[in-house]
């Protein structure tokens, strides 16, 4: 693994991050949240992407779709913990 991969995720998931918390209007995601959240789903998911898949068959192409599936399940989550605070529930 190589800075740039790390980097690439990074970057990958703060994108993916300020998109959706553009599209969804939930009061509390912000675009910092959302940024924050992305790029730390991204790293997440390369990072497991690379430790579940052999190492020949991990190239950048599927770093990135699994980076951005991480992203993806990351703002989710913080959709659904912003959506818990409201709420008032645990």
């Amino acid at each position: 693994m190589t800075i740039f991969a790390l980097l690439g995720w990074m970057l990958l998931g703060m994108v993916l991050g300020a998109v959706f918390a553009a599209v969804w209007k939930i009061r509390g995601l912000t675009l910092a949240w959302g940024v924050a959240s992305g790029g730390v789903g991204g790293v997440a998911g390369g990072l497991i992407g690379r430790t579940v898949l052999p190492s020949g068959a991990f190239f950048t192409g599927l770093s990135l779709a699994i980076a951005a599936v991480g992203a993806v399940l990351a703002m989710f989550i913080a959709r659904a913990s912003i959506r818990n605070e409201r709420s008032g529930t645990a």
